[in-house]
């Protein structure tokens, strides 16, 4: 596995996601990226907008999909899609988690010929952070699509 990275994965009608790093924020970025690979071709595209947001959870797992679906609702409310990620801070103590994020984001009305699917939710099904063997942290799960 490289040092940090996104990938999807079939699954049945709808897909799965996962994102790895160094450390949970990286794996929270990566699954983000991926679950917008999803939604538009990020190739070459840059943000023209940036939005602020905060969240907080109850262990890392229900904050990524707090997160991804925050991100979810964001892109409805703002017209915007996504391309971009930053994790400003991401930490808690095992049992209260907050995170700030900067994302990046093109008007979707700029951006209707990169346009791909159209992701519904993140979902608790094989939903996951998990910090491996070899150091690297792991996030994932299904989105429906």
């Amino acid at each position: 596995m490289t040092a940090r990275g996104h990938e999807t994965l079939e699954h049945t009608a709808d897909m799965g996601l996962r994102g790895w790093g160094a450390t949970p924020a990286e794996a929270f970025e990566e699954a983000a990226l991926a679950m917008f690979d999803l939604m538009i071709d990020r190739r070459g595209a840059a943000a023209e907008t940036d939005l602020a947001l905060s969240i907080g959870g109850r262990d890392l797992t229900g904050l990524l999909i707090e997160f991804l679906n925050e991100l979810l609702s964001l892109s409805d409310v703002e017209d915007t899609i996504f391309v971009s990620v930053r994790i400003d801070r991401l930490d808690g103590d095992g049992e209260e988690w907050d995170l700030d994020a900067v994302i990046g984001g093109i008007p979707r009305g700029k951006c209707r010929k990169r346009l791909l699917s159209e992701v519904k939710a993140a979902t608790w099904y094989g939903a996951s952070v998990s910090h491996e063997d070899d150091g690297q942290w792991v996030a994932g799960c299904v989105v429906d699509l």
